[in-house]
């Protein structure tokens, strides 16, 4: 569930992962693909010879389908995914799981259609980031929690929420215990800073994103958590 200007810094991160443990798949399902821009970035770096494309919205799929992915409409909370079990050598889902309401229906499909030993990777925001814990502290609520469908909550400095539609927040090491009691085992982590997308940092603001590049190293600090595992 990416949007085309989250697409070069996220995919940073990404392509760090795979290309430092050289990763290559023949076959290549991404989750909440979108328009398929990322999904087609990845499918080159890993040298993929099919990818699909799964997701719920329509409109965002037949635009994945003009960039070669065979697409699929799938609502993950509920539905099986329509391929057989050890088909893929990778399956993404990249903040996805943040959005549904049964991350678990997802999260056993992805395992039964991965080959033995293939790779799941996925991100989400990280609730325990530097930046929420200094809102804790000062009693202001975390960001990329939702406190209405309509009102949007102003913060210091003239930041104001976004409704992000996100239903449920992980921490890194919650998010890697999850991935095991499905029958993953994570071999890599990494973090990547905060997506400024409509606020534009000025003055103050643009320290905080000096210092969020700077923390984001720390992935268990980092606003965006990015997990490797291997089934």
């Amino acid at each position: 569930m990416f949007k085309n200007n989250d697409i070069d810094s996220k995919f940073k991160a990404i392509s760090s992962l795979l290309n430092k443990l050289k990763i290559n798949a023949s076959t290549y399902l991404d989750l909440g693909s979108g328009d398929g821009s990322l999904t087609q970035l990845i499918a080159k770096t890993v040298g993929a010879r099919e990818y699909y494309c799964v997701d719920i919205d329509i409109k965002a799929l037949k635009a994945a389908s003009l960039k070669g992915c065979k697409i699929y409409n799938i609502d993950l909370d509920i539905e099986k995914l329509p391929f057989s079990d050890g088909f893929f050598d990778l399956v993404t889902a990249f903040n996805v799981i943040e959005h549904l309401r049964n991350p678990d229906n997802m999260l056993r499909e992805v395992r039964r259609v991965l080959k033995k030993r293939g790779f799941f990777m996925l991100s989400t925001p990280n609730i325990a980031s530097w930046y929420n814990r200094l809102l804790l502290l000062f009693g202001e609520p975390p960001l990329g929690i939702d406190l209405s469908t309509e009102w949007r909550y102003c913060y210091p400095f003239g930041v104001k929420s976004t409704i992000s539609g996100h239903v449920r927040m992980y921490t890194l090491k919650a998010l890697t215990r999850l991935l095991e009691h499905h029958g993953f085992k994570a071999i890599a982590y990494k973090g990547f800073p905060q997506i400024w997308k409509k606020t534009q940092p000025k003055g103050v603001l643009k320290l905080i994103s000096v210092l969020d590049k700077l923390l984001s190293k720390y992935s268990k600090l980092a606003p965006n958590i990015l997990i490797l595992s291997m089934k």
